[in-house]
């Protein structure tokens, strides 16, 4: 495993546990927001932008490992019956969309977070967050994903492929 390999592997675990904080922030500020509404009648108004943003943290965050796990959706009713050369065609070409995205993702990104902090764009809700400190996540994410795209499209270029085995079969889907 090369030094940019472990690198990335080690940021994006990194980044996964930023992940499930952010979920278990969302659901403790979902939490407090029902129990101040129903228990005290004295709703918040607040918690709904920041579940929204926790919520693009832990997806923006969660993606590059979701990728090194071989976890993201895939369609595999064509590529299943794609000799073992075809598969790793496909894969490498579905992992070159998948950088191509994170290049885009990581471009505009950058481009929507310098242009909020340019003008000092705030939220609408009660927050009045800085926009652009949300908006940071969709090019961190998307700069993970990208290292993670790399990692694995070098790693099924000299041959190592994912398994692609599901620990449940779909019942019904043959």
């Amino acid at each position: 495993m090369s030094r940019f390999e472990r690198f990335a592997r080690a940021v994006a675990r990194a980044a996964l546990g930023l992940s499930a904080a952010a979920l278990l922030a969302s659901l403790a500020t979902i939490s407090y927001s029902v129990i101040r509404r129903y228990v005290f009648d004295t709703p918040v108004a607040w918690t709904d932008e920041l579940v929204g943003y926790l919520l693009v943290a832990s997806v923006m965050l969660a993606a590059a490992d979701a990728l090194f796990g071989d976890e993201h959706i895939a369609v595999d009713i064509v590529t299943e019956r794609l000799s073992p050369r075809g598969k790793r065609i496909a894969f490498l070409l579905g992992l070159a969309g998948v950088a191509a995205t994170a290049v885009l993702l990581l471009i505009e990104g950058v481009g929507m977070v310098q242009f909020s902090q340019k003008v000092g764009l705030r939220s609408n809700g009660d927050l009045a967050l800085p926009l652009w400190i949300p908006q940071l996540l969709v090019p961190i994410g998307a700069l993970l994903l990208l290292m993670a795209a790399i990692v694995a499209f070098v790693a099924a270029l000299r041959g190592r492929m994912p398994t692609h085995e599901r620990a449940t079969p779909v019942q019904g889907i043959e």
